[in-house]
């Protein structure tokens, strides 16, 4: 299949958008999530480009070093991710606790063959009525590309 072109990729609203995925879907799909332009931080979820990501888990590890802080966030989904952020960056009273929700927010990259979340937000304590909204919509997304999906294969099957 070619790369998908640079005007049909700004085109698309899951471009343009903070995608709500599981922990899952990322790290499961690593065949599906491919670099689709080297300089930026754009891949392929199910043949749709995704530049930024948000999701909604539990910190379960804190690493802090010198200039980053390093946390691992569980979804419930079976997989956990790390979220990467400068420690510059972070005051005291934004910094995640152990077995806090968190809403994070940032860019995939791949970093020692793992994907990291690159957090550009983050939101902690979230509220149960947010995690709620925010499930919900990961739901209606993970349907709409997988139909999406399911529709662009019909096509193309003989």
């Amino acid at each position: 299949m070619d790369p998908p072109r640079r005007r049909d990729v700004n085109k698309s609203s899951t471009y343009k958008s903070w995608m709500k995925l599981y922990i899952c879907d990322i790290t499961a799909s690593l065949v599906s999530l491919s670099p689709s332009f080297d300089s930026e931080s754009t891949y392929s979820f199910n043949g749709h480009p995704i530049r930024w990501i948000s999701i909604v888990g539990t910190v379960t590890s804190i690493d802090e070093h010198e200039k980053k802080i390093l946390f691992s966030i569980d979804d419930g989904s079976g997989q956990c991710i790390n979220a990467v952020a400068r420690k510059d960056s972070m005051t005291s009273k934004d910094m995640p606790r152990l077995h806090s929700t968190v809403k994070a927010r940032g860019e995939l990259e791949l970093y020692h063959d793992a994907w990291q979340l690159k957090l550009t937000s983050l939101e902690l304590d979230a509220p149960l009525e947010t995690q709620i909204k925010f499930w919900t919509e990961a739901n209606e997304n993970h349907a709409r590309l997988a139909k999406t999906d399911a529709r662009k294969r019909s096509k193309h099957t003989v």
